[in-house]
């Protein structure tokens, strides 16, 4: 029944011009012709519970129906954050003031929730011995909305357009990942899990790069690469939004295959253990920098983005992840 209710919400609320221009796109990529992509992507969508960018993003026309259903489609990702996630808990990383809140030891760095006018004198002091601050929405997702403003009594005039929002104290990444793409904080994706007993595990972890912006985000510009967990190492290219595929950052050259994500242990050591600390919520997308004081978080999601799974430049195999995630999860 929940397959079939997602199904249909997904039919009711598809955005039918983008599904035809996302047609064409697969035409020009796979040289199929637009029928036969046409019925595929309604026959996998069907089967898979596959919307039309898990199509595209998956090349899943050069796929067999074994590796079609390896892949974490849009439904399979929703089937396991209804399955794992209490919707009780979630609010510690749908509120970004309640996740900060919960994880601050975590944070390395200073922040303040600002809720209205009445808060620009807070607002002056935070910014006092700054240059510039991260603007967040508290109700944007994505790094819609992320915004730098100068560390000025006079940016307050912006940041009231905004609230609710946080005001956050500038990360300074480490040197090396500023090198990739000094626009952005560039940051990893890390994949946790808690187990029926109890054991935090990682099931996959991605380096996003931004691609000259503030954010690094895959829908706000950025790529995302895969990172080896057990080395750290980047071992794919990079793929953007568009489905550009890069060896070298664009705007830097600096290689992205073969980078080494530096301080990586203590990164999976910080998930692993503030995965406990909301237990609730077993199924959890953190997002993390590397700073000049070692890691920390920037949010968390409580519904992981399945794009992040689903590339074939990160799959050399053919093999998607679901067998992986699925031998792992109970």
């Amino acid at each position: 029944m929940g397959k079939a209710k997602f199904l249909l919400g997904r039919i009711k609320n598809m955005h039918y011009k983008q599904f035809f221009q996302t047609i064409e796109k697969m035409h020009k990529k796979s040289g199929k012709s637009r029928i036969y992509l046409f019925a595929d992507t309604i026959a996998t969508g069907i089967k898979y519970q596959a919307g039309y960018v898990d199509y595209l993003n998956a090349e899943m026309w050069n796929m067999n129906a074994a590796q079609k259903n390896d892949v974490i489609t849009r439904g399979i990702n929703n089937e396991y954050v209804i399955k794992y996630n209490d919707f009780d808990y979630t609010h510690y990383f749908l509120n970004k003031a309640d996740f900060n809140k919960k994880f601050d030891k975590y944070l390395r760095r200073e922040w303040i929730e600002i809720n209205s006018e009445a808060d620009q004198d807070k607002f002056n002091s935070f910014i006092e011995g700054k240059d510039a601050v991260i603007i967040k929405p508290l109700n944007e997702m994505g790094g819609t909305g992320v915004t730098k403003v100068k560390a000025v009594p006079e940016s307050f005039e912006q940041v009231k357009t905004m609230l609710p929002v946080l005001a956050e104290e500038i990360i300074e990444q480490d040197e090396s990942l500023a090198e990739l793409n000094p626009s952005s904080v560039n940051s990893i994706r890390v994949v946790s899990f808690i187990k029926k007993d109890g054991t935090p595990i990682i099931l996959a972890a991605y380096l996003r790069v931004g691609q000259g912006g503030v954010v690094d985000n895959f829908c706000s510009g950025g790529m995302l690469t895969a990172i080896d967990l057990d080395t750290g190492v980047v071992f794919g290219p990079g793929v953007d939004i568009d489905n550009n595929v890069f060896y070298n950052h664009p705007l830097t050259g600096k290689p992205l295959v073969g980078f080494q994500v530096p301080q990586f242990e203590e990164v999976k050591e910080m998930v692993l253990e503030a995965a406990l600390m909301v237990p609730q919520v077993r199924y959890v997308g953190w997002d993390v920098s590397v700073s000049k004081k070692g890691p920390c978080f920037i949010e968390g999601n409580e519904y992981p983005g399945h794009v992040f799974f689903n590339f074939p430049q990160h799959h050399p195999d053919g093999k998607g992840q679901r067998s992986k995630f699925e031998a792992i999860m109970d």
